[in-house]
């Protein structure tokens, strides 16, 4: 048997326990060993502005639990690097310890970038990066009143935010006159600044801190490059990070700003992987070297650099970089970009397409020699990820490039027509192309049987084994080995796969058995004694789906494919704490739930983030091209055999402690939300009010089928949709994001068509909605115009049916 290999992974972030956790996934027993500093689990960063805005604790940041390595059999040790033996495949430690790997991983991240002016180390300075920065900050917000923000991130804009909201004076200095310049374009930049304004914050530009004036060691103030004295008592910093690359250099690793990688995340050195935010990536547009430093990113070059590590990185269908989907609020705008922003400097050839200027609304397309190479959308960012699609696969927009922004045409549809395939979202594990290529290319709908009538009652599990038909003298002796849906299952002799057989006619890697679309898909792998089903050899790295009762024979080994409906408390592929995530959700009396738990996934090559993350953070749900669906939130897809049943009705899909609870809405009548029991959908969350929230059924007809509104049954903490806080009814779309107090929520109506809202009887092009039967108040007449019409952006009441303006978002009517 070949000799162990040996895997180092420098870095406790989100890239290390990423890497760390993929490659256990595929290799159980490989000797894994996690070396950091910081023995405090990965934090989950894009939640800091909560925490800083009390919205939630501080044990919710953390991405990973405490028992994370120890649980998979992984070594952590509490320690610094101080050299890299790239000849003798060693680790010099601070300890005095050597540290052998096979294969490395260098993760260990960035460091804030601080200021070098006087008064930098006074009481009250403090960086914006790390969980601690932020207890620093907590810790002297009780005897601040006004605040001075540096820096033009995402992180320096949402601390601003959270801080302006919770009522501190804050004073925001930018460098250049623009914001997030890698990223906004001067239009884009100027809207969010001119909200910044609007918000009551003091925005500066082209300023910065040339010194910081204290007293008794304390921050009093700060005097910018222009002369200007500005009193305050906290400085936060945000002006970016710092690659950590002092050893690796030493080690004659490639480094320019940050650790220099191909694709495949290999360094320059033989054996040795970068990934996360220590690495520098090239625009594929222009070539310049930049360090992204944002969280689903280094997700994404951490399975990269795993699956490299193990050699089964899919390298036809490589992850670019550089044209990654970037998508959050900044301050209060809905935003994502794809590619690049801004045409480069002295380049022809492109073009810049602008949408028709809405209020609070920015959408621009950057196209070259009629090819989409980025996007920018600022306020609705619900077409980017199609705009992706064609950037990523290089669609020639020419025939359509005039339409684009018309109100009656579709991308996602034209594309279709084209045969274009799905946008690339992450990372590929070798094969897993093919497999949904093959799974979804048969268009069977698997059966999915929803959860039983009764109320309360959780779902059945169907899990398929593969049960040997003829066990041969084998040692150790076989047994039922059962098939997951969201992992890979390998078969080998190779120990570390998931089914091991200790046999002469089974190579080392023999055969992988993969999931998609309700579909289990056998591949050989090129083994020496073949794969048969029901005794027919099939080819070598060809893909054959099999069924149950399929007999199924590695080498001279026979297995028959059975199937069965469980319990989810006697499942065999869930843990105890799995199992209890079907029974944490108390569901109510009327409302059919479907619960999927975060943690039931488990490992591989579905998993983004395993552990609960915190239930605020932004985001839109993403269809994956297998058919799941992501949740901003949630540690895993919701995999498609699940998502069947939704697709033939409404549903609301709530974030609670990281877990998705799926409850379908009935079609004839209105379903109450609150903390008490007595509620149609019950939610245990503090910021849930008793009776919080009420979703019913509208007229059919007005959004197309099944039209669903919201509304506020006087909450403490409020209702908002697609971040506006409703005063009144409110209607729901498709993918509509709800916010019920701290609970992300998701509106989710696939019967439902995404074109905005139809004109319906108000003459002359005023869209005047058709009335809203109200639950509990006077019923209006089918067909009968409202007393009161509402804002088609915000929802908000118009003064009148002919309002030309809403008066609350000032959007055209």
């Amino acid at each position: 048997m070949a000799t162990q290999q040996a895997y180092v992974i420098i870095g406790n972030g989100i890239a290390g326990a990423t890497a760390a956790e993929v490659i256990r996934a595929e290799d159980r027993a490989a000797e894994i060993t996690v070396v950091a500093e910081e023995p405090t689990p990965v934090f989950y960063r894009p939640a800091l502005k909560d925490y800083l805005g009390g919205k939630i604790r501080e044990e919710k940041l953390w991405a990973r639990p405490i028992s994370f390595y120890p649980d998979r059999h992984i070594r952590f040790v509490t320690d610094r690097v101080m050299a890299i033996r790239p000849g003798e495949h060693t680790l010099a430690l601070r300890s005095g310890a050597t540290l052998a790997y096979s294969r490395l991983l260098l993760a260990h991240g960035a460091r804030a970038t601080s200021l070098t002016c006087p008064g930098v180390d006074l009481a009250g300075v403090t960086t914006l990066r790390t969980v601690a920065d932020y207890q620093r900050v907590l810790v002297r917000l009780n005897n601040a009143r006004r605040i001075v923000v540096v820096g033009s991130g995402t992180l320096a804009l949402e601390s601003i935010e959270t801080l302006r909201h919770r009522g501190y004076e804050v004073t925001h200095l930018l460098r250049r006159r623009t914001l997030w310049s890698e990223v906004l374009d001067p239009v884009a930049s100027d809207l969010v600044l001119q909200q910044e304004r609007r918000e009551g914050v003091d925005v500066r530009t082209e300023q910065e801190i040339a010194e910081v004036c204290g007293q008794n060691g304390q921050v009093t103030g700060v005097i910018t490059t222009t002369g200007q004295h500005i009193p305050c008592e906290i400085v936060l910093l945000g002006i970016g990070i710092e690659p950590i690359i002092d050893f690796v250099k030493s080690a004659g690793i490639a480094c320019g700003r940050g650790v220099k990688v191909d694709g495949a995340m290999r360094t320059n050195v033989p054996d040795i992987f970068a990934a996360g935010d220590l690495i520098e990536t090239a625009d594929p547009i222009t070539g310049k070297a930049r360090v992204i430093g944002q969280w689903y990113p280094s997700v994404q070059q951490a399975r990269a650099a795993a699956y490299s590590m193990l050699d089964l990185l899919d390298t036809e269908h490589l992850f670019r970089f550089g044209n990654f989907y970037n998508a959050t609020f900044l301050y209060g705008l809905d935003f994502a970009s794809v590619g690049i922003s801004t045409v480069p400097r002295g380049e022809k050839n492109y073009q810049e397409l602008v949408a028709d200027p809405q209020p609070r609304h920015y959408q621009k397309v950057i196209l070259k020699q009629g090819v989409p190479v980025g996007m920018v959308a600022l306020g609705d960012r619900r077409s980017v990820l199609t705009y992706k699609r064609a950037i990523d696969h290089s669609v020639n927009l020419s025939p359509v490039v005039s339409r684009l922004f018309a109100p009656d045409f579709h991308l996602g549809a034209w594309l279709d027509t084209q045969g274009v395939p799905p946008p690339l979202l992450g990372v590929n594990r070798e094969g897993a192309v093919a497999v949904q290529r093959m799974a979804y290319a048969t268009g069977v709908v698997p059966e999915v049987k929803p959860a039983t009538d009764k109320p309360g009652t959780a779902p059945t599990l169907r899990e398929a084994r593969l049960v040997p038909v003829n066990p041969l003298s084998i040692t150790p002796p076989l047994t039922d080995t059962y098939l997951s849906q969201t992992r890979v299952v390998t078969i080998g002799r190779l120990e570390g796969s998931s089914l091991v057989i200790n046999h002469n006619t089974i190579s080392r890697r023999h055969a992988e058995i993969s999931y998609a679309n309700g579909q289990y898909v056998l591949r050989d792998l090129g083994s020496k004694n073949g794969t048969q089903v029901n005794e027919q050899r099939v080819v070598p790295n060809s893909l054959t789906v099999i069924a149950p009762e399929n007999q199924v024979q590695f080498g001279s080994v026979k297995f028959a494919l059975k199937l069965q409906t469980v319990d989810p408390a006697e499942s065999v592929l869930l843990n105890k704490e799995q199992k209890q995530a079907f029974f944490n959700a108390t569901p109510g009396s009327a409302a059919n739930i479907l619960t999927f738990s975060s943690a039931i996934a488990g490992v591989g090559e579905q998993t983004v983030i395993h552990a609960p993350v915190p239930a605020l953070s932004q985001g839109q749900p993403v269809l994956a091209s297998d058919g799941s669906l992501s949740l901003p939130g949630v540690a895993t897809p919701l995999p498609a055999n699940l998502l069947a049943p939704l697709r033939q009705g409404p549903a609301l899909v709530c974030v609670l402690n990281g877990h998705p609870l799926v409850f379908a809405l009935p079609l004839e009548r209105q379903v109450t939300i609150g903390r008490e029991q007595g509620n149609d959908i019950t939610l245990q969350e503090m910021s849930i009010s008793r009776k919080h929230a009420a979703i019913f059924p509208g007229p059919d007809g007005l959004n197309g089928l099944n039209s669903f509104y919201i509304r506020d049954l006087q909450s403490g903490n409020g209702v908002r949709v697609n971040h506006h806080k409703i005063t009144s009814v409110y209607p729901l779309t498709h993918e509509a994001a709800v916010e019920l107090g701290n609970v992300r929520a998701y509106f989710l109506n696939y019967q439902q068509p995404r074109s905005p809202l139809p004109v319906r009887g108000g003459g002359k092009g005023i869209p005047v909605m058709q009335a809203v039967a109200v639950p509990g108040s006077e019923p209006v007449r089918a067909g009968t115009a409202a007393k009161t019409a509402y804002c088609r952006q915000c929802g908000a009441s118009l003064v009148s049916p002919q309002a030309r303006f809403c008066p609350s978002c000032g959007s055209p009517q």
